[in-house]
């Protein structure tokens, strides 16, 4: 079959084809440039919601580490095992803290910037906890409260062997599986369901299971007042002091043990972006168990602190690195105290009340 093709037909399908205008393509240019915009205000938006929800995470976390924290030390303040409180302690151990609930807890308010501050001592004479500490200073921030908390706390050491009281250079004996953590000097607690008596060991314990009550630069004596059944446990003595200290240029709560066995404590980092620690004691003035109100210590008012059974702490955690520091730039209140701070961080306040558990005097 022949097919016949018109001469404008043969010049319609050699026709060269034309390109874009230069109006398409600057139209085209446009919706590339708003679409690449639009896709990178939106990468934006989740990178800052990104940093924000973490920030938000780890102020969260850091609030419920820190609740856990000091409730779990405040609750332990005055412990001093079996018997009641009210019990008074017998004292053998040379310059050591007088035992009493009076000031098993106590604190007050760093009032000038980065200033040195001793650890709180007792109003009450004969009744303060405090061990000797020949070098103790606190670098802490101006505004900020600072408490101390004393207890003797369990590590196993429950008596192998009893002990009859008086008895000269008695062998106090304790298990292989004891976590005690003991040395020349280390204060300690023997206590059972009846009696308490306070003595610092000599010498860490032989085999780590056997020490010897000896009359040295350590104890005025060396027997016990009473006797003590296999009932009887032998518990360290802690005193430990929260506060606010500068940390690689951010506030930070720390914590440093007292111990005659540290000539000079190292106060230790807990949890880095604290800005503020305010705390309330709750005081009960009629021996009901309930609190009548709730003072904070200042140069005017002197605490109770045999009457404290609650304490009460306002924290200011703000959100720190690099998903903490870059925010919106927003102007927040600091939660708890009420100031004005205008920058790119997170902030939130926390507060709680926790119990003493332990009797009071």
């Amino acid at each position: 079959m022949n097919i016949h093709m018109k001469h404008s037909d043969i010049g319609n399908w050699f026709r060269p084809q034309t390109g874009f205008s230069i109006v398409e393509i600057l139209v085209a240019l446009v919706l590339s440039l708003i679409l690449t915009l639009v896709v990178s205000q939106i990468y934006l938006s989740s990178k800052q919601s990104y940093h924000l929800q973490e920030a938000q995470s780890r102020l969260q976390e850091n609030g419920r580490f820190a609740l856990e924290l000091l409730a779990k030390d405040i609750r332990r303040a005055g412990n001093l095992g079996c018997p009641s409180a009210k019990i008074a302690p017998v004292v053998i151990a040379k310059d050591s803290p007088d035992i009493s609930t009076a000031t098993a807890i106590s604190g007050f308010n760093a009032t000038t910037e980065i200033s040195k501050y001793p650890i709180p001592t007792s109003t009450y004479s004969g009744q303060n906890w405090q061990p000797k500490v020949t070098s103790d200073t606190l670098d802490a921030v101006k505004g900020t409260d600072i408490f101390n908390i004393q207890f003797a706390e369990p590590c196993g050491g429950w008596l192998q062997e009893k002990i009859t009281g008086m008895t000269s250079s008695p062998s106090i004996k304790i298990p292989s599986t004891n976590t005690c953590s003991i040395e020349a000097n280390t204060e300690l607690v023997l206590s059972d369901c009846g009696q308490i008596e306070v003595f610092r060991a000599a010498a860490a314990p032989s085999g780590g299971t056997t020490m010897t009550l000896t009359e040295s630069t350590y104890n005025s004596r060396e027997n016990f007042t009473y006797s003590h059944d296999m009932d009887a446990e032998v518990m360290e003595f802690h005193s430990y002091t929260y506060f606010i200290r500068m940390f690689n240029a951010e506030p930070t709560l720390y914590r440093q043990e007292n111990k005659s066995t540290i000539t000079t404590p190292t106060p230790q980092p807990v949890m880095e972006g604290v800005e503020d620690m305010q705390v309330l004691y709750g005081i009960d003035n009629d021996a009901d168990g309930s609190v009548d109100q709730y003072l904070a210590p200042t140069e005017t008012i002197t605490v109770p602190w045999a009457k404290v059974i609650a304490v009460r702490f306002d924290l200011v955690l703000r959100s720190i690195g690099a998903e903490g520091e870059n925010l919106t730039l927003t102007t927040t209140k600091k939660a708890c105290n009420g100031k004005d701070v205008t920058d790119r961080r997170l902030r939130r306040c926390y507060s709680f009340t926790v119990n003493i558990r332990n009797p009071r005097t």
